[in-house]
């Protein structure tokens, strides 16, 4: 596999496969680049490179993992071996090395204005306001030394003030152990960096262990670090920008509000404010961009789940032959293809499914249904389930916190549906013999591909 050393790397292997397109309208960062992003964002296209955006220098690059093709070049993985292969490699662990980044760089200290200084977008009407969603940030264990990275969604709040979302570990963690201690916390955060480092940025890893010797795993080689401008961290080297800062507990933490994955706005417990002392940028920085409620970040949560998820079922139920989750629905609905007609075993997948955290609904079908297909899929649905008879739902489970309608401890109804032949006969599906469809198959690409 290819080992981006970072997100320049990637952008020229984009630029090759033709992946990216370059906009050169002048956009403003309020609305505008977010609009653009999130229509791109709703089907498979290009990465977008936004080479003018309005009072800034800085270009700006979004969509970069908006397809699982793009997802799968960035891990190395044919995409149809993911989530055969990802496993695998997570198992495996390469320490980060410390490196040298001599690139030259411009550091700010003094006068230091966000909206000024970096092209922060705001994505939607209702937000608090602009919002850094693709920083991967970094600060260290008081107790254990060991550093704790994550993708965490921060405000900005004033000139030389970011507002940080710690809702998850280990920043969560580390900074509670700095609140008790009534000590103050410093914190890196870079924007633009190698994509896979982005996304062992949100994989789960276990207490004590650097997402970065993660990532190394991944791509077989040890990922470089370099040592932060002024904070006492180790971070990935090549990043595009650099920010770095501390967070007194004795702070006022304040309530932002973000248009999230879900679709919804949503703001989450009062989150503390960084105090940023210092930001840098590489020569020629570039800035990346995510949209909250799109098919990227889709396509990040459907690997996320999709780990977890999908190899756990096939273990458990021998039977199953594929599993899709659904776009647009941040990991929460299911296809599931199976093997049998076995009804018992239909219906046990179907509540093993449902106890998975971020599964809300999950639907079971045959083989002979291309559950890839939506039509196919309402297909089954409208001949081959009843909902008196085929119908499961379960009340009072755990769900996903970015879901609205679940209730107190984010408890919320699933559902099962069993879209599966309701009998052996009489269920065949319309088809073509075998050689008139291989035959007609290149006169069909030609057709598609003429259009």
């Amino acid at each position: 596999m290819k080992a981006f050393s970072g997100l320049r790397d990637f952008i020229e292997d984009l630029k090759k496969q033709d992946e990216l397109v370059f906009l050169s309208t002048p956009l403003d960062p309020r609305f505008e680049i977010s609009a653009i992003l999130s229509e791109v964002g709703k089907k498979e296209a290009p990465a977008i490179l936004f080479e003018r955006v309005k009072g800034h220098p800085l270009p700006v690059v979004g969509n970069l993992l908006g397809t699982r093709k793009r997802l799968a070049l960035a891990i190395g993985i044919d995409p149809e071996k993911l989530f055969e292969e990802f496993p695998k490699r997570m198992e495996k662990r390469f320490s980060p090395i410390l490196t040298r980044d001599s690139s030259p760089r411009t550091v700010f200290k003094k006068g230091i204005d966000l909206i000024k200084l970096l092209p922060v977008l705001t994505h939607y009407a209702g937000d608090s306001g602009p919002y850094i969603t693709s920083g991967f940030s970094s600060a260290r264990n008081p107790e254990t030394g060991v550093i704790g990275r994550g993708l965490h969604r921060m405000e900005v709040r004033g000139k030389d003030r970011l507002g940080i979302s710690l809702l998850n570990p280990p920043l969560a963690e580390i900074y509670a152990k700095y609140k008790k201690k009534k000590q103050k916390m410093e914190i890196a955060t870079v924007i633009g960096m190698d994509p896979l480092i982005f996304i062992a940025s949100i994989l789960k890893a276990p207490t004590g262990l650097d997402k970065l010797s993660i990532a190394g795993g991944i791509r077989g080689k040890a990922v470089p670090m370099v040592r932060a401008e002024n904070v006492d961290l180790e971070i990935p080297a090549f990043a595009e920008v650099l920010i770095e800062g501390y967070i007194d507990p004795k702070g006022k933490e304040e309530d932002g509000v973000l248009g999230e994955s879900s679709g919804y706005y949503m703001g989450f417990s009062k989150s503390p404010t960084i105090q940023v002392t210092s930001i840098t940028f590489r020569k020629s920085a570039i800035y990346h961009a995510i949209v909250p409620w799109s098919l990227e970040v889709d396509n990040l949560l459907y690997l996320v789940h999709g780990l977890d998820f999908v190899p756990k079922m096939k273990r458990e139920i021998p039977s199953i032959r594929e599993i899709r989750l659904i776009p647009g629905t941040f990991g929460a609905h299911a296809v599931i293809s199976l093997d049998t007609e076995n009804k018992g075993e239909i219906r046990r997948a179907l509540s093993l499914a449902l106890s998975f955290t971020n599964i809300k609904k999950v639907v079971a079908v045959n083989t002979d249904i291309n559950i890839q297909d939506d039509q196919e899929l309402e297909w089954a649905m409208a001949t081959r389930f009843q909902a008196d008879r085929d119908l499961i739902i379960l009340a009072n489970l755990r769900g996903q916190p970015i879901d609205p309608s679940s209730g107190d401890g984010f408890l919320t109804s699933k559902m099962g549906l069993d879209a599966t032949k309701p009998r052996p006969g009489g269920f065949e599906k319309v088809d073509f013999p075998e050689e008139v469809k291989k035959r007609i198959t290149p006169i069909l690409q030609a057709l598609i591909k003429g259009r």
